[in-house]
């Protein structure tokens, strides 16, 4: 579970039910599913305007996500968590078209200001997951089933992607 870790969790991208061998900066996460990762808006190179009610998706990650539903279901996440409090959200997307509401969830945020275009639930990541085919594991939730904990950041999904080019 996500708010049980004391440090930072930041990340934006999409999961793939499919093998992903494409270019942008990606790991394996279980089996066939791929976390793909862009660059944070908090970044010098980052200039698009955000798509509401996401804090990191833009017109240039939708049409990615787009194209990669073509090929099987994808999930579009964000998480922002800090020394436990944050928020986590998720779409998911089938054959070039958003398929869910965009789901939030709020962690250790009392009264948070929910966006007019999403839907809270409770752990929306796992939702998210749970939709393309990932099914809780060993006492696992699905997020760390698919071992999400251990990207933290664009940063961590770099590094690793840079290792195995």
């Amino acid at each position: 579970m996500l708010y049980q870790y004391n440090m930072a969790h930041t990340i934006n991208g999409i999961i793939t039910s499919f093998k992903y061998d494409g270019k942008l900066p990606h790991v394996n996460l279980v089996g066939n599913y791929y976390l793909i990762t862009f660059v944070p808006k908090y970044s010098s190179s980052y200039s698009e305007k955000k798509i509401e009610p996401f804090q990191e998706l833009t017109s240039e990650i939708k049409q990615v996500i787009k194209e990669l539903s073509f090929k099987g279901k994808c999930i579009y996440i964000e998480t922002d968590y800090f020394g436990g409090p944050g928020y986590q959200m998720a779409i998911i997307w089938e054959n070039g078209k958003a398929i869910s509401d965009p789901f939030i969830s709020y962690d250790k945020i009392e009264n948070p200001k929910i966006p007019e275009k999403a839907k809270l639930v409770i752990n929306a990541i796992n939702i998210g997951l749970h939709s393309i085919g990932i099914y809780t594991h060993e006492n696992k939730d699905e997020f760390d089933t698919v071992r999400l904990g251990d990207y933290r950041s664009y940063e961590d999904v770099l590094e690793e992607f840079l290792k195995t080019k």
